[in-house]
């Protein structure tokens, strides 16, 4: 019978997230179906705070993944993305040593039900019926394959980190390619200096050269003015007080990762277009999504819960000027019309040009962190807002 094993988790408090509490427990001996992982490393990002702050949204449900049990219903499991190493598997399809990319969080070890699936597995089980499916798929790192993921090494580092915030981005920017940039000839990115906007930033680069946009602006805060501007992305940096520039035929598409919803007021009027992202900007007043009309809540309801009918219908009847970016209804477009395959082959060259940008041009450094305190104080700089973007963490429990 397969043993029970220890496991250590970072998990943070419900009514206040920035702190941290450091549970010690065992997981249960393997049931058949299961596969038990040790957590080889996650990476932590500005992305990681939009699992926080949705973490108990009714179609999101991130706290919902890895649940606690009830004598400790006051913290919560914040998901990160991290890649882990099979280490006893009461399923046939799995064998020993097989690595997967995953949703998992700050933690040794983990186990799950898995579905085999031809480049990964399925998670199931215990709650994660309750979230989007999406964050339920598991890939395998192919150490003979194309992934950027594979191996070791600071590329390997960044792009695991990376893939959520620069795949996200790689989306956005088909998103934008598909609606022919919405009409609009300027893209504007607040929160210029994270992941996100930096990957979807070097993506634009194409559309500026072929002439699609003629114009990439981004908000980022005084003390990340520089760096932002030293990457060479944007044309126009912008403090968060501030509006992008007006006439000369300019027509802005506005991607806020910030989740500031007065930069969105200060500036509607001279919008095209605006999706909502994420709410990387701690210090905002209130968040984007507070500033939806009726026409973006109903297309934001059919993009999380309709099925693929619901929303073709959608993205074609319904067009309110600020709407949630939601990469999961993007995905399955990009399906539709490539297929897995060729999907996933221009996602990791997406993911490999950012990594590549990053490092090469010396934009990213990479820190790996493995005790508690460092892993609890890296954490406590990614909720403030403190961390350089200049920065990548990597974390690990693996061998505490």
């Amino acid at each position: 019978m397969a043993a029970s094993s220890p496991r250590i988790s970072l998990a943070t408090e419900r009514d206040n997230l920035s702190n941290t509490v450091v549970l010690r427990d065992e997981l249960p001996p393997l049931a058949p179906g299961e596969v038990r992982m040790q957590v080889d490393k996650v990476g932590l990002s500005a992305n990681n705070l939009f699992y926080l702050q949705m973490g108990e949204a009714p179609f999101l449900k991130f706290f919902a993944v890895y649940p606690l049990p009830e004598e400790h219903k006051h913290l919560a499991i914040m998901p990160a993305w991290g890649v882990g190493t099979v280490i006893e598997s009461r399923h046939g399809d799995f064998a020993v040593g097989e690595r997967f990319r995953g949703f998992l969080h700050i933690t040794n070890v983990v186990q799950m039900k898995a579905t085999r699936s031809a480049d990964g597995f399925t998670a199931s089980g215990g709650k994660r019926d309750k979230i989007n499916p999406a964050y339920n798929d598991f890939k395998q790192v192919d150490e003979a394959g194309r992934s950027p993921i594979r191996g070791s090494g600071i590329k390997s580092d960044l792009a695991m980190t990376a893939a959520p915030g620069a795949q996200s981005g790689f989306i956005l920017y088909e998103l934008l390619a598909m609606n022919d940039f919405y009409g609009g000839n300027s893209v504007v990115l607040t929160s210029a200096s994270s992941k996100l906007a930096l990957a979807t930033a070097l993506s634009l680069q194409e559309a500026k050269a072929s002439g699609a946009i003629e114009h990439i602006a981004g908000y980022t805060s005084a003390s990340n003015r520089e760096f932002v501007a030293a990457t060479g992305l944007y044309d126009e940096v912008l403090a968060f007080d501030e509006s992008p520039a007006a006439g000369d035929g300019l027509r802005h598409v506005l991607i806020d990762v910030a989740g500031d919803a007065a930069v969105y007021k200060r500036s509607k009027d001279h919008l095209v277009k605006a999706l909502a992202v994420g709410g990387t900007h701690a210090a905002a007043e209130a968040s984007t999504f507070t500033a939806f009309g009726a026409s973006g809540f109903v297309k934001m309801l059919i993009d999380m819960m309709g099925p693929q009918w619901a929303k073709r219908w959608a993205a074609r009847r319904l067009s309110p000027r600020l709407e949630m970016f939601f990469a999961p209804t993007v995905i399955g477009a990009l399906l539709e019309r490539w297929g897995r395959e060729e999907l996933d082959r221009r996602s990791d060259a997406a993911l490999q040009h950012f990594v590549d940008a990053a490092i090469d041009n010396g934009w990213i450094d990479v820190q790996r962190v493995e005790s508690v305190g460092a892993i609890q104080s890296a954490y406590q700089s990614i909720v403030a807002g403190s961390l350089p973007p200049s920065r990548a963490v990597i974390v690990s429990l693996a061998h505490d």
